[in-house]
Order: structure tokens, then sequence, then C-alpha cells
């Protein structure tokens, strides 16, 4: 799934939560914050990236990052 903004992570996020019946505060539980961070991630798409991080990886879950264009940006 491409997901090109804030606000499209955090609709996915919403959808993955809900499809194992979690609360917000469950999920909140699991990655060690407070219900009230998850809720302002789910309607803004506002988050830390290491929060971020901790909630992909509660929802087992996996963020890309891909090159849109070719450049050397990856050339090791």
């Amino acid at each position: 799934m491409r997901l090109n903004n804030s606000t499209d992570i955090a609709e996915a996020v919403r959808k993955a939560r809900k499809a194992l019946r979690w609360s917000q505060s469950e999920l909140a539980e699991k990655v060690g914050t407070t219900q009230a961070v998850i809720s302002r991630f789910e309607s803004s798409g506002e988050a830390r990236i290491d929060t971020l991080l901790k909630i992909t990886e509660a929802l087992d879950l996996q963020l890309l990052m891909l090159q849109k264009r070719e450049s050397t940006l990856w050339d090791d």
C-alpha cells in the first residue's frame, strides 16, 4: 500500500488497530505511551518518529523508504 503523507499513515494505523479489535488504550499500553498520543496520531498524523516506529512494531506493520526517482542517494 502506498501512503503519501502522515494522514494516510495514520489512517492505515487506525485500520490495522481496528482489525485487531484493539482500543486506542490497548495499543498505547503495548507501545508504552498514552491513549491521548494514539488518538492525536490517528486524528492528525502527528507523532515522533520513534513513537511511530513503536506503533508499527506493535501492529506488526513495516515502514519502507523507497526512492521516488533515480539518484545516487542510495549508492554505497
